[in-house]
């Protein structure tokens, strides 16, 4: 909601300056996910070339999940795997993250090498911070998006939440 937005004013300013230009090129694209089987896929690939996952385990699911639906397209999520190509991806992930069911981080879905982030919503609005390391990937970064896209001058200066909606921004990280 905020980014297209964001978007339209930078236009309307390309419109009515002379001068300063922005380049929008990188906004058009998105999310490039474009067919969910595949992506899914590349996660496997992923965790074996990391040696994440074994490679018996690795060929079970090539040979197990190889049927690609060229129709499936991001605008129609619904993936369509079998039960036991849905058992060994699942199996795969808590390999890959070295977890057990009971243990899933899914904050770690996208840095496997990383701690997750230690911060709280609560911290946040106590003005607590976390020290960040200058040479390592802030893993707090979605939490503290999240928490700022909500703060209510943040929506009101985006114009965001005019509906007053019930429920809180919450991003697809």
């Amino acid at each position: 909601h905020f980014i297209p937005n964001l978007a339209n004013a930078l236009l309307d300013n390309n419109k009515q300056s002379k001068q300063s230009k922005f380049n929008l090129k990188g906004l058009v694209l998105g999310n490039p996910m474009l067919r969910k089987k595949l992506d899914d896929l590349a996660r496997i690939d992923f965790f074996f070339s990391w040696e994440m996952i074994n490679s018996s385990l690795y060929n079970e699911i090539k040979k197990e999940c190889n049927v690609i639906d060229e129709n499936n397209y991001f605008s129609n999520i619904k993936t369509t795997w079998s039960a036991k190509c849905k058992n060994l991806t699942y199996e795969a992930n808590l390999a890959a993250f070295k977890t057990d069911a009971h243990n899933y981080s899914p904050q770690k879905l996208f840095d496997v090498f990383r701690a997750p982030c230690a911060e709280n919503e609560q911290d946040l609005n106590l003005g607590k911070q976390v020290p960040k390391v200058s040479t390592e990937v802030d893993m707090c970064i979605p939490l503290r998006v999240q928490f700022y896209f909500n703060l209510p001058e943040v929506q009101k200066a985006f114009h965001g939440n005019r509906t007053n909606l019930s429920y809180r921004w919450k991003g697809c990280f």
